[in-house]
């Protein structure tokens, strides 16, 4: 495509010598955060809406991946060509019900093939190897949850339901209050990987609303 191949050019000579001085300048440390930033942009203009917007928040975080490529391509490490043939092949391999004939039938066949299959060419022993370590921890709940799920390790809604009211019943009158609460985490976001619910994403969105609520005192 030849704007993405535009803006991988554009972005070489920002960092070259007859370049821009701030962009010669930015690490891998400045980077992570601007992207971890760009990515909550996003996320923002994809729920409100509007197509500009999106167009907008979708190219810098574009900008953001290339700039990545483009240092370790300085460094001799690998190229954005590199990237995108490692991603082209593993979709590839990971869907062999498309381009193969492998047969897969039903979604939970082909969500855990794809999980088995990431598990198996990362050489992940267990699911602790799969979490992103620097992910909010109900986001990390809900991976952990859904990796179980596709492991074929269904879960009971009437047992959730039942552990969420026990540990809520011994907040108030055990001394293990942390214990309780955190196993009472744990099973609400149990619950939610069952519905599909981004346990994160909601309770950010209520946070905010309640926020909007509680107004300041103004002493006169």
């Amino acid at each position: 495509m030849k704007e993405f191949e535009k803006l991988v050019k554009i972005v070489r000579t920002l960092r070259s010598k007859k370049g821009c001085a701030w962009d010669r300048a930015q690490k891998l440390g400045d980077l992570k955060n601007y992207l971890l930033e760009e990515v909550y942009e996003l996320l923002d203009v994809l729920k409100e809406g509007g197509i500009e917007k999106i167009k907008e928040e979708l190219g810098d975080v574009f900008l953001i991946l290339v700039f990545i490529a483009q240092i370790f391509d300085e460094k001799k490490k690998f190229s954005i060509k590199d990237v995108l043939k490692k991603i082209n092949t593993k979709l590839v391999t990971r869907h062999p019900h498309v381009f193969s004939s492998q047969k897969l039938k039903t979604k939970g066949d082909i969500l855990r093939y794809w999980v088995n299959e990431k598990a198996r060419t990362k050489r992940r022993k267990t699911v602790y190897q799969r979490l992103p370590k620097s992910a909010p921890s109900l986001l990390l709940a809900e991976l952990l949850f859904r990796e179980i799920r596709s492991l074929s390790r269904d879960f009971n809604v009437k047992k959730i339901l039942e552990r969420i009211k026990s540990k809520a019943e011994k907040l108030s009158v055990s001394k293990r209050k942390k214990e309780n609460l955190l196993g009472l985490l744990l099973e609400a976001s149990k619950f939610s990987s069952l519905f599909k619910f981004n346990l994160e994403s909601l309770l950010r969105e209520r946070v905010f609303q309640l926020a909007h609520k509680v107004k300041y005192r103004r002493d006169t």
